[in-house]
């Protein structure tokens, strides 16, 4: 494997239809965009703060799932959240403000492993790629567990 590894997203717009399309060159990622609703764009499609906040809660949820096997912590099938918050931007539109994680650890498992949970969730935070470049750019990413009464998978 080489040093540096590219990856591609071919993207259109019609400003006549406020839609685009992306497709990864993979041909793996499909999907119609447009704005958010809220800011003139079209409930029927994904929009960009989505899609940025999947890439976090994608690269996290699989950086996570990594320190947990590693550490032997029993949480085959790890469950995670997230939100994305945005903010006027006083240089004009908006900014993300935070980033919000929601990992779902059962209560029995948070009981009996806490510490190595916190442990997993930090190793996910400081070697999950999209997790560097949005710290990079000055934002925090809040990671708040949900510690729930169900069973463990």
């Amino acid at each position: 494997m080489s040093e540096e590894q590219v990856f591609r997203i071919f993207s259109s717009w019609s400003s006549a239809e406020n839609e685009g399309h992306l497709t990864s060159a993979s041909g793996t990622l499909s999907t119609s965009m447009s704005g958010a609703l809220s800011m003139g764009g079209r409930a029927d499609r994904t929009n960009p703060e989505e899609l940025l906040l999947a890439a976090l809660v994608t690269c996290f949820v699989q950086t996570w799932a990594i320190f947990l096997a590693k550490l032997r912590v029993p949480l085959a099938k790890p469950l995670l959240d997230g939100r994305c918050s945005l903010e006027k931007d006083p240089a004009g539109g908006f900014r993300v403000a935070r980033f919000v994680l929601v990992p779902h650890v059962p209560k029995a498992l948070w009981d009996g492993r806490r510490a190595d949970i916190e442990k997993t969730l930090e190793l996910a935070e400081k070697y999950c790629i999209v997790s560097k470049v949005v710290r990079g750019s000055g934002l925090a990413i809040e990671v708040s567990p949900n510690v729930e009464l169900v069973g463990q998978d």
